[in-house]
């Protein structure tokens, strides 16, 4: 195949981007595939991408996940692996997400809609009493700017601590549930015009001081990820993974965030539709944990994505010729 990877982007994952997609281009050179690798600072210019390529977008979070890139590949005619437009945009959107698992019958945790720079009344939220609640960007990935706050009270502070490090932006505030974490990658498999979505192994994941940060994720050495012992839980999860991923209209793979409630349920935290693909992520552990190795995952998307009818060339984007 002919493959271009687009890594990095304008969003603040640029960097665990270009990780992501130096891993991907070795594994699929490795397997023999002709692979370019367009590191993009800004938005994509097509004439980068090659004829007759099928892309493998990698760009997280910003521009590249949150369904903008899919739409100009949409209407240049290119083949992509991962979700379409309509989809990205859902799922970048924490808030519309919750929404669309709660008209599926999918439980979410409890939480409410915020606007960094906006004055409101934390009365106003009906946030539970006492509880310990997280506060997270509504349209970012990676846990960045993840804030976690011990009771109600310490809600506008904490506000106050991020605006001194962000512009103002959509947020939300929900219930911080006990835990633990579990996260679920799901590949498509079957025909790609009637895919037959499946879970691959759900891991545990125990951060050392008990919060799955940037730093947890990217940085630390203490994190814990390990295919869930349980084998009636880990089909439980399973089940919830693939349900939450139909219900928003993934396609080729994505992997859903599952904790465990006070109570004992089980509610999903949020879908990624293009998660990481570095040596510390968790699809590939996850992938590895089903007996697929790194370049045989990339090498199933692409061809994914290389067997799809690309939709008719109907504009050209920004720096095109």
């Amino acid at each position: 195949m002919i493959i271009d990877v687009l890594m990095g982007g304008p969003g603040r994952e640029a960097t665990v981007s270009r990780r992501s997609g130096a891993a991907i281009a070795a594994a699929l050179r490795t397997r023999g595939h002709d692979v370019a690798e367009i590191d993009l600072a800004g938005r994509l210019e097509s004439g980068r991408l090659r004829s007759e390529s099928v892309v493998f977008n990698i760009i997280h979070g910003t521009y590249g996940e949150d369904g903008e890139l899919q739409a100009e590949l949409d209407a240049l005619g290119r083949s992509y692996v991962g979700s379409e437009a309509a989809v990205s945009r859902l799922c970048i959107d924490k808030a519309a997400t919750k929404r669309r698992l709660m008209e599926a019958g999918i439980r979410v945790p409890w939480g409410a809609e915020i606007h960094l720079g906006t004055p409101f009344k934390p009365s106003d939220l009906k946030l539970p009493h006492h509880a310990g609640l997280v506060l997270k960007p509504r349209n970012d990935g990676s846990s960045v700017g993840l804030r976690l706050i011990a009771n109600p009270s310490f809600l506008l502070p904490t506000i106050e601590d991020l605006l001194r490090e962000l512009p103002p932006q959509p947020y939300l505030v929900e219930e911080r549930l006990p835990g633990p974490e579990y996260t679920v990658a799901v590949i498509d498999e079957g025909p790609v015009d009637a895919p037959v979505p499946r879970a691959l192994p759900p891991l545990t994941i125990r951060a050392a001081d008990g919060v799955f940060d940037y730093a947890a994720k990217y940085h630390r050495d203490d994190t814990i990820e390990e295919p869930v012992a349980d084998a009636a839980l880990a089909a439980e999860l399973g089940r919830i993974g693939v349900a939450a991923y139909r219900a928003c209209g993934c396609r080729d793979l994505g992997r859903i965030d599952v904790m465990r409630s006070a109570d004992g349920g089980l509610a999903v935290l949020e879908i990624n539709t293009l998660p990481g693909f570095t040596d510390k992520s968790l699809t590939p552990k996850a992938a590895a944990a089903a007996g697929i190795d790194f370049g045989e995952l990339c090498e199933l998307l692409t061809a994914r994505a290389a067997a799809r009818v690309a939709p008719s060339a109907t504009a050209t984007v920004k720096g095109s010729p």
